[in-house]
């Protein structure tokens, strides 16, 4: 600002000069009055000059300056242009999020009308099982019986949610289903011409349901139709003895001769 100050000064009196030297006649006195100006342009134009290499060094600094102010302005523009492009990305993961949160909130709606759903129907599958093992075969009916027990006592807990109470139905079907595939021997106590007996009893699938007592004297069938036990005669008596043995992995698999009851 003081250069520019002094360069207007030095401007103004050089046009003022040929004024003075130019207006007519000179005289003595227009003579002291231009060496006086002339003097005071000396002087001024002196100063000016004399404040060159000072003027250069803060010319440089300024130019240093504005060269660091470039080198700043292009580093942050390359953090804008990376923040554009990471905020575009997050734009779209944030997208991505929403709508899986929009999926889940659908699935867990889904999920509440599901189980509204599913707790009546495993009421009927419950009480569809009850009556089919109160119809069939009676044998380890105690622990059919806790099983159905157990699966009953979920329903009313309401720590156990409702995928572990339906899968607990369904093992018990699979369980029932089980007993109807191949041959099995379990120990009972059977009454036996009123008396109460230990009994070895052979089942076979679905189909026959045979005792036979520890000492082989008595063999019998449950007979469905009547529902109840019936005596054997003792042509069953090896046959049965050997099913049992067979049944315990005591004897190979081969054929036997059971009172096995007609289709109905």
């Amino acid at each position: 600002m003081k250069y520019q100050h002094f360069k207007k000064q030095l401007y103004a009196s050089l046009l003022v000069a040929p004024v003075f030297l130019t207006a007519g006649p000179v005289t003595a006195q227009d003579t002291a009055i231009d060496t006086s100006i002339l003097d005071d342009i000396s002087a001024q134009a002196s100063e000016v000059f004399s404040m060159g290499p000072e003027m250069q060094v803060e010319i440089n600094e300024l130019s240093d300056q504005a060269d660091e102010l470039t080198v700043e302005f292009r580093d942050q523009t390359k953090v804008v242009d990376g923040l554009v492009v990471y905020n575009a990305g997050m734009r779209r993961t944030i997208a991505q999020q929403e709508r899986t949160i929009a999926e889940y909130d659908e699935s867990i709606a889904n999920a509440a009308e599901l189980q509204r759903q599913i707790t009546p129907l495993m009421e009927r599958m419950m009480v569809a099982l009850e009556q089919f093992i109160e119809l069939d075969l009676p044998f380890q009916l105690e622990e059919r019986q806790e099983r159905l027990d157990t699966i009953r006592e979920t329903f009313d807990d309401s720590s156990v949610n409702v995928a572990e109470k339906f899968r607990l139905v369904l093992q018990a079907y699979q369980n029932e289903n089980a007993y109807g595939r191949g041959i099995a021997h379990y120990t009972d106590t059977l009454e036996i011409n009123g008396v109460e007996r230990d009994v070895d009893l052979l089942r076979v699938g679905r189909i026959a349901l045979i005792y036979q007592t520890s000492d082989q004297n008595s063999t019998g069938v449950w007979d469905k139709s009547a529902n109840q036990w019936i005596a054997l005669d003792d042509s069953y008596r090896r046959p049965v003895a050997l099913g049992i043995r067979m049944a315990q992995d005591l004897e190979t698999t081969q054929l036997l001769d059971l009172p096995i009851a007609a289709p109905e």
